[in-house]
């Protein structure tokens, strides 16, 4: 497709009621390109999470609009976005959400059979992704035999599957030691090469900033710097 695969335009967001009542997003404008990895940064409570709930469409805004792979969630009824949520989007959780008593080529299987794919193919394509994750010797190995670097590569071979527009990443290195994290991010990378597709990864870990090609920071609920990365192909084209 032409055009961002995940936008937001003019979000806003109020959370609590009466005088617990604020405002965790103040029109806010994003629009993830394909073919790229954006890194979503900010302090605790600066809007993160909301707004890649909103983005996800879990969460929906008080104001604004979010498109996704060019359609408009607004007025949509619940069955309508998570369709939506299944067709186009993949997340990516900082505690892996991993079924424990499945394999690793059952836990990336499911997201097929919720679509109603045969397991012939489901199977063929678990196999496929984990392999593009480096795991194509672990298809067998349950949750509690891999290294928490590897079940992160397992839910991102999970949230891949079914070729989303956009993979959403909530704090994917968390939980994770320098070199996992290292792994892990590399992983993002390289699906995001993908010009069809999107990667926005919602973190504040220094470490991973050398894997992105566009940093965006949010505080307060407003977006305050929006940029390309050094060393970002763009970056390098204009050196």
């Amino acid at each position: 497709m032409t055009g961002p695969v995940l936008e937001a335009i003019d979000i806003g967001k109020f959370l609590g009621i009466g005088a617990g009542k604020f405002q965790a997003l103040d029109a806010v404008n994003l629009a993830i390109a394909g073919g790229e990895l954006t890194l979503l940064m900010g302090p605790s409570g600066s809007g993160k999470t909301t707004l890649l709930s909103i983005l996800g469409c879990m969460l929906t805004p008080s104001s604004g609009t979010v498109r996704v792979h060019g359609q408009s969630t607004a007025g949509k009824k619940p069955e309508e976005l998570a369709k939506l949520r299944r067709d186009h989007i993949g997340f990516v959780f900082q505690s892996y959400h991993l079924f424990p008593t499945l394999t690793a080529i059952d836990n990336v299987r499911i997201a097929l059979d919720i679509r109603g794919e045969s397991p012939e193919k489901s199977t063929k394509r678990a196999t496929e992704v984990l392999a593009i994750v480096g795991l194509a010797n672990k298809t067998g190995s349950y949750p509690r035999e891999l290294s928490g670097g590897e079940q992160q590569r397992v839910a991102i071979a999970r949230a891949i599957v079914g070729d989303p527009s956009v993979i959403l990443a909530d704090e994917p290195t968390a939980a994770l030691d320098a070199e996992n994290g290292r792994a892990v991010m590399a992983v993002l990378a390289q699906i995001a090469r993908n010009p069809a597709r999107g990667v926005l990864v919602v973190t504040h870990d220094p470490r991973i900033v050398e894997f992105a090609d566009r940093i965006v920071s949010i505080e307060d609920g407003r977006i305050i710097s929006d940029s390309r990365a050094v060393g970002s192909e763009e970056v390098a084209q204009q050196a």
